[in-house]
């Protein structure tokens, strides 16, 4: 005799499906549990604010990083303006802590070049009892705290010269 076909049942087609779907709850159970766990561990503490994590000043030796013949316009003051004299080529050396800040220095070069002749130009960065030389410790503020406004604050530890030499016109 032959059987109704809508009669037959499947066999294991239940196990199946439950396990699929165990194994879809277990899984939304985990990824919550790490959400949850990271969420924490950002966001802060128990009571939800933000705790701040304070950074710490890297330690180790100085680590100069050259910058080579950077010009800077000597110009003498006259009653009716200013006369170019020359100029003075300076190579300069950026010194930071720390091999991350080394990576930021060497990626923004060509900017912190740039950033530099523009303050040297705008900055009269001659002595004052001798208006010929370069007043080194000027220049190495002035480009010390260029530096560290593009990079960051205590990024870059001091900006000084290594060696001037002057060109006249």
């Amino acid at each position: 005799m032959a059987q109704d076909p809508s009669s037959i049942e499947t066999e294991g087609g239940g196990s199946g499906k439950v396990l699929l779907v165990l194994g879809l709850l277990g899984g939304l159970a985990v990824g919550g549990g790490l959400g949850y766990y990271y969420s924490k561990s950002a966001g802060g503490g128990e009571d939800g604010t933000k705790t701040e994590q304070v950074k710490k000043a890297p330690k180790g030796p100085l680590i100069d990083i050259d910058f080579e013949r950077i010009a800077v316009p000597i110009y003498a003051k006259t009653e009716n303006g200013q006369r170019f004299l020359g100029n003075y080529f300076v190579d300069l050396a950026v010194q930071v802590r720390g091999d991350d800040h080394q990576i930021a220095v060497r990626r923004a070069e060509t900017q912190l070049q740039h950033a530099f002749v523009s303050a040297i130009s705008r900055t009269d960065l001659m002595r004052e009892d001798s208006p010929l030389e370069l007043d080194v410790d000027k220049i190495g503020t002035t480009l010390t705290a260029k530096a560290n406004e593009i990079l960051g604050k205590g990024v870059v530890e001091a900006v000084r010269v290594k060696n001037a030499m002057r060109l006249n016109r």
